[in-house]
């Protein structure tokens, strides 16, 4: 290979720690190459593959001088479970011209394409630039409403555009004034039809050598260059897109060969996938190489995302906390939780986790997490905490109830605390032998007679009003204790946060018997 056309056809992204090595792969050539160019393959929905090839072009004879072979088109073809590519056929007369049609990526809905081709449109060669289009695809599958993206350029060449995972980010390969080499990667934003600055990857993944055919799998880009240091010819690396990786890492043998290696592709479940090369022993002047990987990506991560949960409310828990764990039972990281219960974690692939969720008055809960090979991907979980109906502080029994709250130096309840006294009846009927003792403290600011006062009110308040939800008042009492027995040091005159006074205003439910 290395046509001049398919080096500038072809092109992003980051580096690699030299104690980092590649996966082992195992590779093997495919039946459906021919003797011409066959490369630049293109996942189709889980089942189908799209590629570039010269093997003849259905709209015309003519030949292309760089290598005096037809001028490349777009095929199709069905994947088979041992790699294989099966019943290949032109993908679509709408997009293969009389010139060079090549390097597709579809949007993750299928209904829209990006792919490289001549300067031509709408019948006419306008130059012999390298430029990117984009089409919408109905429903009968008709690429329409071609269009040539905003940033190309009769100047220089854009090419082999790449879509990340949702479809925000088009990855692509340019010589556009600026760079670094002779090729470079480039990101741009992609918002509908609207398209941001394309931003240069920077010189941890360009060189002054040609770089190009990216690929994103999560946050690990693959690409292909002829820097120093290969095999020989180009070689494909990959590296990730938070720029941890000083180095790109090289795949090494049998992916990479002494001649041109490119249009890494792989499908992250399987763990199979394809790429090109003009290597010898080939059937033709390229060819589609499928492989699969047979180790763990040494940069491949995955995230756990998920939400800690009231097992009978359904609702989030507030300052519950989220542990991660290894496999030897290593405590990795500990999150406490917002309003919306929610939590984050990074993990490896290929490895064993434990995360417990923990709450006071909550039993502990505890989930095994094995992650698979795919690079990015969530794993979601949900945390149910089962509420304790009894906890113990300071030595005394308590009914697991969250503080009741009132109106600011007044008895009344507030409404948010009903829904607990209703918790407090409900106990009470299901233990009927059971006797508490409602007890309301108060912080040291303030007047003690008046602190006193203030409490006996309230116990007086809430004891009538768990009765008058049913409790048997026989089996509960309620006393005031104002500022007599903190729960801290914070007594008249000592100065203390807020938190520390939070912590004497407090209500229990002290069990006396059961």
């Amino acid at each position: 290979m290395k046509n001049l056309f398919i080096i500038l056809l072809i092109i992003y992204l980051i580096p690699v720690s030299a104690q980092l090595t590649a996966p082992s792969y195992s590779v093997n050539n495919l039946k459906a190459n021919s003797e011409y160019s066959d490369f630049g393959t293109t996942f189709f929905g889980k089942n189908k593959i799209i590629f570039s090839s010269s093997r003849g072009n259905s709209i015309s004879n003519k030949k292309w001088d760089g290598n005096d072979q037809p001028f490349l088109d777009l095929y199709i073809g069905d994947v088979k479970p041992n790699g294989e590519i099966e019943h290949v056929k032109p993908f679509s007369r709408a997009v293969n011209s009389k010139y060079h049609d090549a390097l597709v990526t579809f949007s993750p809905d299928l209904t829209e394409v990006y792919f490289t081709s001549n300067n031509y449109l709408h019948g006419e060669l306008k130059s012999g630039s390298i430029k990117i289009f984009r089409a919408t695809i109905d429903k009968n599958g008709q690429w329409k409403n071609f269009k040539t993206l905003p940033f190309n350029s009769d100047n220089y060449d854009t090419g082999h555009p790449v879509l990340n995972e949702d479809g925000t980010k088009l990855y692509f390969t340019s010589n556009m004034p600026g760079g670094f080499g002779d090729t470079d990667l480039y990101v741009v934003a992609v918002n509908e039809d609207h398209y941001g600055v394309p931003i240069n990857l920077g010189n941890t993944v360009n060189s002054k050598y040609k770089e190009y055919t990216p690929y994103i799998d999560g946050n690990v880009l693959y690409f292909s260059s002829n820097r120093k240091g290969g095999s020989g010819g180009f070689d494909i690396y990959m590296t990730k897109l938070d720029k941890s990786i000083t180095k790109p890492i090289n795949l090494k043998k049998p992916m990479n060969s002494r001649s041109d290696d490119i249009s890494f592709i792989i499908n992250n479940e399987t763990q199979k996938g394809y790429f090109s090369s003009n290597r010898s022993g080939g059937k033709g002047d390229d060819d589609i190489y499928s492989f699969k990987q047979e180790t763990i990506n040494p940069i491949c991560d995955q995230i756990a995302t998920g939400v800690i949960v009231d097992k009978i409310t359904g609702l989030p828990i507030q300052n519950a906390f989220a542990t991660l764990y290894d496999s030897e039972g290593e405590k990795i990281r500990r999150i406490e939780t917002m309003n919306d219960g929610k939590f984050k974690f990074e993990l490896d692939c290929g490895k064993n986790y434990k995360i417990t969720g923990t709450k006071f008055g909550y039993f502990d809960f505890e989930k095994i997490i094995e992650t698979n090979h795919e690079n990015g991907y969530n794993n979601e979980l949900t945390i149910v905490l089962d509420e304790k109906e009894f906890v113990i502080v300071n030595n005394k029994e308590m009914l697991n109830i969250v503080p009741i709250e009132f109106e600011l130096n007044q008895a009344k309840i507030k409404e948010e605390s009903k829904d607990e006294l209703a918790k407090v009846v409900r106990l009470m009927k299901k233990y009927p032998k059971m006797v508490i003792e409602f007890g309301a403290h108060t912080d040291a600011r303030g007047g003690d007679t008046y602190n006193l006062r203030l409490t006996q009110r309230r116990a007086i308040e809430t004891v009538n009003y768990l009765i008058s939800l049913g409790a048997d008042q026989k089996k509960i009492t309620g006393k005031g204790y104002g500022e007599t027995e903190l729960a801290n040091h914070c007594k008249n005159n000592v100065k203390c946060t807020e938190i520390e006074h939070l912590q004497n205003r407090r209500t229990e439910f002290v069990v006396i018997a059961k």
